[in-house]
Order: C-alpha cells, then structure tokens, then sequence
C-alpha cells in the first residue's frame, strides 16, 4: 500500500533547511524557462477584498520537473499589528504532479516572505550593479528584513538606510543591519535616503500610502529599486525617466486590468524575458532601473519545491495520518 500520510512541516522546520539566497534565484530561474517552454504553470492569484483592510488570497502553480504543485492559502491584516499579531498569516499544500495526491502541508510565513524577496532578488542578480554597496529601505518591516538578509548574499554591501514610519520596525531593521557588520542610519526624508543609494526596496504597506510620495528623479545613475508596493508610493511622472521598468509577469499583469501598476508601454518585459536572456539586464552602469511586482505563485512553488525537496533529504518534519 502507498504512504498516504502527509509530510507536516513547520515555521522552524521551514526556516531552518539551510536555503540559501542563490538556491532561490536558480530554482525561479529554472520554473520560469519551464513556464516559458510550456512544461510549468502559473495562475494569477485570486484574492478578496473585504474593503476594510483584510485580504484574503491563494496562489497556484505546478511543473513537471520536478512533478509537482503548490497551493498557497494567506490572509492579511493590518490591524493584527495593535494586537501583537503577525500580518500575514499563510500555509502551503504540495501535491504530486503526476498522481495529484496531496504530499506535504507547511507553514507559509517564511516562504511568503522569503520568495518575495527572492523575486527581487531574482531581478536584481541580472539588473543590479554587481558592486551594489549601500541599500536603501523605504518601509522597515518583514519585507526590508527578509531582503536585507538576500541581498546580503548576492551584493557586497556596506551601508544600509532606512526610511520608515514605524519605529519599533526601523530600529529592529538597523538593529539586525548592524549585527551583519554594516553601517545603518535613519533617515526622516525618503529624498535624501534615495540620492546615493545603488538598492532601493520600498515596501509600503498599501493602507498607509495617501498619495505618492517617492520620486524617481531622486535615484543616482545607476540605481536599482525593486517595487514591492506596486509602484503605489512612486510618483507616476517621475517613472517614465526611469531607463527600464521590468514586472514579474506579464500575464497576471494583462489580467490586472482594473489596477495596473504602469501604463502597458512602460514594461520592458518580465521575469521569464530576464531567464531565458530574451531581455539583458542592464546595459551600462548608469542605467536607472526598477522591477516592480505583485507577487507570483512560481515563487511559491520554487520555494515549496525547495523546502520540500531538503526536508526529504534531511529528515524533518512529522507525519500526519489522513
């Protein structure tokens, strides 16, 4: 008879695999060639929208190589911070490509963010100047945190900025920047903290923005931002300056077509057009550049293929009875 027990895989389980910055970068890259060659699937996500804060959401992506698919379910809620409550809350369900049997459930919190930042990442390794020093983060909480330690990994940093209302998170970010040996400052205005900077990550939460307040025309020559707001902070004019404006796929973003990050004619291409080298990642130096998302359930399925895969190897995790 086949094992039909469920491999069960908690937060700790999951964070603790050893998974590094480029084992993330590679298995996106390689789903994204296999989405490009038709042998991977990604659906734009579904979400609902209560109008009062809460989202509801759930992401879907499979592959054949290796066989299988990956079903993230997440919640968010603002609010939950006032209560000490983490925002997001998230699970994964992995299947097997082939039999569609449910193999494993784990806990999404690290993954979601984690594979966000590896998104980021994954644009960053090709649009990023390689001698990437000072890092800049507009907003200061899980998102600056998860991609300051991977970034870390792939651009020698040595200064790290921080712009953010929250206090508590800003000082926990420059905290955790120090004790990685870098330089870490607050700063107060968002124009200042740009000029200079090579990285830039803005990570607003869409509750707290009232209207744009980050201009584009502030970016040195040669700057890379990754937008993980969906260009809502940016002013809108000051982003057509910008070289280059890559998504992380054009497909949802077609779909999207109530709230689209960018005018269409903006969008040099996505994430696929980056892995299969259809689209260069910067051509000089100076260029000026941005990858803006909305969050892509390959990236949940690369890190669950991950997580999975490693857990096998090294025996963790415990076994739920169906």
């Amino acid at each position: 008879m086949p094992d039909e027990s469920l491999l069960y895989l908690r937060r700790e389980d999951v964070s603790n695999l050893g998974i590094t910055t480029m084992d993330i970068i590679e298995t996106i890259e390689g789903l994204l060639r296999q989405v490009d060659a038709g042998s991977a699937w990604n659906t734009p996500k579904a979400q609902i929208l209560p109008g009062d804060g809460r989202l509801f959401m759930s992401m879907l992506a499979a592959s054949n190589e290796p066989s299988l698919m990956a079903v993230k379910s997440l919640g968010m809620n603002p609010a939950n911070a006032g209560s000490g409550i983490e925002a997001i809350g998230a699970l994964i369900t992995v299947f097997d490509g082939a039999t569609g049997a449910p193999k494993c459930i784990m806990d999404g919190d690290w993954i979601t963010g984690v594979r966000t930042a590896g998104l980021s990442a994954t644009a960053a390794h090709h649009m990023g100047r390689k001698d990437s020093k000072v890092i800049c983060f507009v907003a200061c909480g899980l998102q600056a945190r998860c991609h300051l330690e991977s970034f870390a990994q792939i651009f020698p940093l040595e200064e790290v900025r921080a712009v953010g209302r929250g206090a508590a998170n800003r000082d926990r970010l420059l905290a955790m920047a120090r004790d990685m040996g870098f330089k870490a400052e607050a700063y107060d205005d968002p124009d200042t903290a740009l000029a200079g900077a090579d990285l830039v990550v803005s990570s607003v939460p869409h509750t707290g923005i009232k209207e744009p307040f980050l201009d584009p025309d502030c970016l040195s020559p040669g700057a890379f931002v990754s937008m993980v707001d969906l260009t809502k902070p940016w002013k809108k004019a000051g982003l057509s300056g910008l070289d280059r404006m890559v998504i992380d796929d054009a497909d949802q973003e077609r779909a999207m077509t109530a709230d689209p990050m960018m005018p269409p004619e903006m969008i040099a291409g996505d994430l696929k057009d980056l892995a299969t080298g259809r689209l260069k990642g910067r051509n000089n130096a100076d260029e000026r550049l941005a990858f803006a998302f909305r969050g892509l359930a390959l990236g949940d399925l690369a890190l669950a293929t991950l997580v999975y895969t490693k857990a096998l190897e090294q025996g963790v995790g415990s076994r739920l009875e169906r």
